[in-house]
């Protein structure tokens, strides 16, 4: 029996993303969501801790592909909680638990699980948009795309999608984009050891990773904190 198929005797089923879910968890919760549904099993996706969903690709990438999340931090009455994109070693493993920690996405992961099930992924758009962004945001926008699995989802799967193209630009707000770029103007850089120090208040760790990524690319700048 091929792995999810032996869920499908569950009537309801709790898909669960990791706490503030990034475009990877989204994904892979969105492609088991699609594949329990078009089983006739009664599916829902929720995510649990204090903070809300904020990102503006996050919220982009739900709305335009329509993936039915609700903060739930106490999920109650199903058959089966089914958690994705978890870390090892955080008592989430049972008899039933799949990890392939060589590979870069967890989206991958459900995307080959989808395709041993015959889903027909490539047929379902926003869900293949979904697997890609999952996979560009866990890669550095696949500058360090390396795993022969994941290289071949996104050779199957890429299309030109204005879609994908309109979520890989939607990676800042224009609050944002103020707090970098007051951030940038304000920093310090030791001229003699080449280093720079980057100051950003309120600022998440995606936008404080795109300042980080910016800096470095400064010819005198050898190191940025």
């Amino acid at each position: 029996m091929s792995f999810l198929s032996r869920f499908l005797s569950y009537k309801k089923i709790c898909i669960q993303c990791h706490n503030n879910p990034d475009a990877d968890s989204l994904a892979s919760a969105f492609g088991l969501y699609r594949f329990f549904c078009s089983k006739g099993v009664d599916s829902e996706i929720v995510f649990g801790g204090e903070q809300v969903l904020k990102k503006s690709n996050t919220k982009m990438l739900i709305r335009e592909c329509g993936i039915p999340i609700s903060h739930n931090c106490s999920p109650e009455g199903y058959d089966l909680l089914f958690m994705v994109d978890c870390q090892y070693g955080q008592g989430n493993e049972n008899e039933n638990f799949l990890i392939k920690s060589e590979y870069q996405s967890c989206a991958t992961i459900i995307y080959e699980l989808l395709l041993e099930e015959n889903y027909p992924v490539k047929e379902d758009e926003a869900l293949a948009v979904a697997f890609l962004y999952g996979l560009y945001t866990d890669t550095s926008s696949f500058a360090d795309l390396f795993y022969s699995a994941d290289i071949a989802m996104r050779g199957d799967l890429f299309e030109n999608q204005s879609l994908f193209e309109q979520l890989t630009k939607s990676n800042m707000s224009l609050a944002e984009l103020l707090v970098a770029s007051d951030a940038m103007y304000n920093h310090y850089f030791d001229s003699e050891r080449r280093f720079s120090i980057v100051e950003a208040l309120k600022c998440d760790q995606t936008v404080l990773g795109m300042i980080g990524d910016f800096m470095i690319q400064v010819d005198s700048i050898c190191l940025s904190f």
